[in-house]
């Protein structure tokens, strides 16, 4: 894809990409820590919360069906700065709501606007990893996982003094203007238009064009569930099994993305010695073994000592991130080098598929926990998962 002749420097580039990515994930995750207080205003199950949260999904493949050709077609800053505002608007409304339907289509925008402003930011980074000659995207995915934890430590804070509301509000409106002045700066860099004539693509050519990695979608897709698991559960469990109060259930969340922050931001180091190949076989079963054991332990000592179990929660959610850390960059990594479509079609049409199997894992998870009483029990699949990305490792053999 195109880009302006004028240019920022590939360092200035990838430093306004890091910090968006950064804030990205500043947003879009502040209020996790805070989903029992969500789960409470709509009065809900954890079978149902999950549900209902796991249909955001919905909103996702609807924006990932089409926001890779908007940004092939119309550049990347309308739909970041689009994104941006449906993004901050969504969540803003969430935090007020009490009626369950209203939650549900607001959700969906939600998911929508994340995955549109996650497949334009993705097609940029991929852009900055071309002009820099080296693999980047998991250092930028690290980025996030920094804005991740810096947002789960302040809505820890937060819990304790300020409602969900006010905390929501004005960290959106905050975090929207700062968004739009870092766009601002890398405009210059900015994805532009394709030049390629291409005014006739139409609804239909949304899926006639579409195509399916079935390697790289299935090893996405059990790759970051132990990631998505940690975000809807880790602080739900931490509360309601463990027993903790509300500033320390946000901890294993916390610890889990710290540990990711070390894994992706560390990879570069480490695959000159050990290939990629073989981290990711080797570190996935460490890291769902890990995972599973950990948590199971927690369960089973939380009647003899809390301290004990929440220990227990503490390692098992940190194995489990950091041995996932670089999976996801890493598997996106591989699939826009295998096909010959433009980065923004190829991170929205991995998108889809992903959007679409982690709905049926995340509503399985959840209705396992509810049907069992156990999220223990319940977060076995997403442990199970990351194992088995290690008979799929070789998807990433050519990076």
């Amino acid at each position: 894809m195109p880009s302006s002749s004028a240019g920022l420097s590939v360092n200035d580039e990838k430093k306004y990409i890091g910090i968006l990515f950064f804030l990205f994930a500043v947003q879009i995750m502040s209020w996790v820590p805070r989903f029992p207080e969500v789960k409470a205003n709509l009065g809900l199950s954890n079978g149902e919360f999950g549900t209902y949260l796991s249909l955001g999904s919905v909103g996702a493949v609807i924006a990932m069906l089409s926001s890779g050709h908007f940004v092939h077609k119309l550049g990347a800053k309308p739909v970041l700065i689009i994104s941006t505002l449906t993004m901050c608007l969504s969540i803003s409304t969430i935090v007020h709501l009490q009626s369950t339907p209203i939650f549900i289509i607001a959700n969906m925008i939600n998911g929508g606007s994340i995955a549109a402003f996650n497949i334009a930011l993705n097609a940029q980074a991929f852009h900055a990893q071309d002009r820099a000659g080296e693999l980047i995207l998991s250092r930028q995915h690290g980025y996030w996982t920094m804005g991740a934890v810096a947002t789960a430590i302040f809505s820890g804070f937060m819990v304790e003094f300020v409602g969900i509301a006010l905390h929501i509000n004005v960290l959106s409106v905050v975090v929207f203007f700062i968004i739009l002045s870092i766009i601002k700066k890398l405009e210059p860099e900015m994805i532009k238009p394709s030049p390629e004539d291409d005014s006739d693509f139409g609804f239909k050519d949304l899926f006639t064009s579409f195509r399916v990695d079935y390697l790289v979608s299935a090893a996405l897709v059990c790759g970051i569930m132990v990631e998505f698991a940690t975000a809807d559960w880790s602080a739900i469990y931490s509360k309601e099994t463990i027993g903790v109060r509300g500033s320390l259930a946000t901890i294993p969340y916390i610890l889990t993305f710290s540990a990711m922050i070390v894994g992706r931001l560390g990879q570069h180091r480490i695959t000159p010695y050990v290939s990629l190949q073989q981290q990711i076989k080797y570190g996935s079963v460490i890291g769902g073994v890990g995972f599973i054991g950990f948590i199971l332990a927690s369960s089973a000592l939380v009647d003899h000592s809390k301290t004990a179990a929440y220990i227990c929660t503490l390692i098992g959610f940190s194995i489990g991130g950091f041995f996932s850390a670089i999976l996801s960059p890493t598997f996106f990594t591989a699939a826009n080098k295998r096909s010959s479509q433009p980065s923004a079609v190829v991170v929205g049409q991995m998108g889809v598929t992903n959007a679409i199997l982690t709905l049926i894992v995340k509503t399985v998870i959840a209705w396992t926990a509810q049907l069992t009483g156990s999220i223990a029990i319940a977060m076995i699949i997403p442990g199970l998962m990351l194992i088995s990305v290690a008979f799929m490792s070789r998807a990433a053999k050519d990076l």
